[in-house]
C-alpha cells in the first residue's frame, strides 16, 4: 500500500514522538521526527511534508517562532498546514497560535486517535497544490466585484492588488464569500472554518474578522457585516 504522504513531527519528548510516529504509520503516513527546531525549515523544503505537527516548547526555538518562519517561506511551503501539539493549553496560547496561522491545536496529554482524526481533517480542508499530495483537489476560485479569492494558490486580490493574509484569514474569507448574504454565528464559523471548539474560542473569530477588515479596507460593492448578538455575514450590493 502506498503512503498517504509525509508528516513532520517536531517534538523533543521521545516517548510522545514515538507514539505519534506509530499512530501515523498505522494510518499509512510516513513520519519524519525532529527533536529540535533548527532543521524544520530545511526539512520542509527537502521532504515536502503534507503537514507539520509542532510542539511549542522546544529546546532551541519556540513553536510560535517556527510557525511564523514557516508562514514567511516561499510558496508553496508557506501554506504547509500546521497543528500545534503542546502542553500549553490556556486560551491565550490557542488564540496566539490561531492568529498567526496555525490550522489546529491539540493539548497534551492527548488521545492519539483524536490526533489522527485532526490530521486527516486538516488535510481534507487544505486546498493547496503540493508536490506530494496524491489526491489533488479541484480549483476553488471566487470573484465578487473587485475581490478575487483563489484557494488553489491561497491568494486574495482586491482591485488587482494582492492582499497579504494569513492562511486562516483566507479560509474564513473564502467561506464567507461562498455564502453571500447568509448570517453565521461565531460558533458556526469556528466549526466550519476551524473545525475546532475550545473555551473562549469565539474570540479568535472576532480577531480574524477584525484583521480581515483592516487588511481589505472599505469597499462600496461588498462588506463583512456584523449582526450584533448574532455573528457575521458577507454582504454584496445588488448592483455588483
Amino acid at each position: 500500500m502506498s503512503s498517504e504522504g509525509k508528516v513532520l513531527v517536531v517534538d523533543d519528548e521521545p516517548n510522545i514522538a514515538e507514539v505519534v510516529r506509530l499512530y501515523l504509520e498505522h494510518s499509512n503516513f510516513e513520519a519524519i521526527l525532529l527533536a529540535r527546531g533548527q532543521e524544520v525549515l530545511r526539512t520542509i523544503q527537502n521532504e515536502k511534508p503534507l503537514l507539520v505537527l509542532l510542539d511549542i516548547m522546544l529546546p532551541d526555538i519556540t513553536g510560535y517562532e517556527l510557525c511564523e518562519s514557516i508562514r514567511r517561506m516561499d510558496p508553496p511551503f508557506d501554506q504547509t498546514p500546521i497543528i500545534f501539539l503542546t502542553a500549553k493549553g490556556e486560551s491565550i496560547d490557542k488564540l496566539r497560535g490561531f492568529n498567526m496561522g496555525v490550522d489546529d491545536y491539540l493539548v497534551k496529554p492527548f488521545d492519539p486517535n483524536e490526533l489522527i482524526a485532526r490530521v486527516k481533517a486538516v488535510l481534507r480542508r487544505s486546498t493547496q497544490t503540493h508536490p506530494d499530495l496524491s489526491n489533488a483537489q479541484s480549483r476553488k476560485w471566487l470573484e465578487i466585484g473587485n475581490i478575487v479569492v483563489d484557494m488553489e494558490q491561497y491568494r486574495v486580490t482586491v482591485g488587482g492588488k494582492r492582499i497579504e493574509l494569513t492562511p486562516k484569514e483566507i479560509e474564513l474569507l473564502y467561506f464567507l464569500t461562498s455564502h453571500p448574504g447568509r448570517v453565521f454565528t461565531r460558533e458556526d464559523l469556528l466549526g466550519y472554518v476551524w473545525n475546532f471548539d475550545f473555551t473562549g474560542g469565539t474570540r479568535t473569530v472576532d480577531a480574524h474578522v477584525k484583521n480581515l477588515r483592516k487588511k481589505l479596507g472599505q469597499h462600496e460593492h461588498w462588506n463583512i457585516q456584523t449582526l450584533w448578538g448574532i455573528g457575521y455575514s458577507f454582504e454584496v450590493m445588488q448592483h455588483v
